[in-house]
């Protein structure tokens, strides 16, 4: 069985926090940045209320730091991901102030190189979202390279049960990232497409 980690990430209700928690996700993410999925931080609470041993994901994009800190620190988050331009400066001063891992997520066709991956020195984890459109043998082989290289590695963009195992096989990263692939509309999670993703994944 594969030890890849799993976070669901886009969660909008407690409900759907729950049923991930219950099927073994290592970590819930919740959105604070512009997206469909984006929730208030009142509803936040309630969800880490409601899975209290979960390691819960907070989603920023290029947001004040003031704001970032302010949220991590009021829904008692786990780790922030910053989905943007943040620079290496940002992210150290978000694990200064809010003394919280970050998880630094990069979006596109390729993969930063090692040299700019290494300027991040107090990232704890990087996530490559590759766009489905942008899914070749270079992208993933990027990925694979950044795994082997020692980086903790989250893999995001167009996974669902169909190609996860797949992909876990070709890059073993440290851990998988989906959301609209296990949603039947945005924000809402599909029961049986969660439970199908979890079990491809840990094949």
């Amino acid at each position: 069985m594969s030890t890849t980690k799993i976070k669901i990430c886009g969660l909008t209700s407690v409900g759907d926090a729950q049923l991930a928690a219950s099927l073994g996700a290592d970590f819930l993410g919740v959105i604070f940045a512009e997206s469909p999925r984006r929730i208030a931080v009142s509803r936040a609470q309630e969800i880490r209320a409601a899975v209290p041993s979960a390691a819960l994901v907070g989603v920023f994009k290029d947001q004040p730091l003031a704001d970032v800190m302010t949220t991590a620190l009021s829904c008692d988050l786990d780790f922030v991901q910053l989905h943007g331009a943040e620079s290496p400066s940002y992210c150290n001063d978000v694990l200064e102030r809010a003394n919280k891992p970050i998880v630094k997520a990069f979006r596109g066709a390729r993969v930063p190189d090692a040299a700019t991956l290494a300027s991040f020195r107090t990232t704890s984890y990087f996530l490559f979202d590759i766009e489905r459109g942008a899914a070749t043998d270079d992208a993933w082989n990027d990925v694979a390279n950044a795994r082997a290289l020692g980086f903790r590695v989250f893999v995001a963009g167009g996974l669902d049960a169909s190609n996860v195992r797949a992909i876990v096989a070709r890059t073993s990263p440290f851990a998988v990232d989906v959301c609209r692939g296990v949603e039947h509309e945005p924000g809402i999670k599909d029961a049986l497409a969660l439970e199908r993703f979890m079990m491809e994944a840990r094949a």
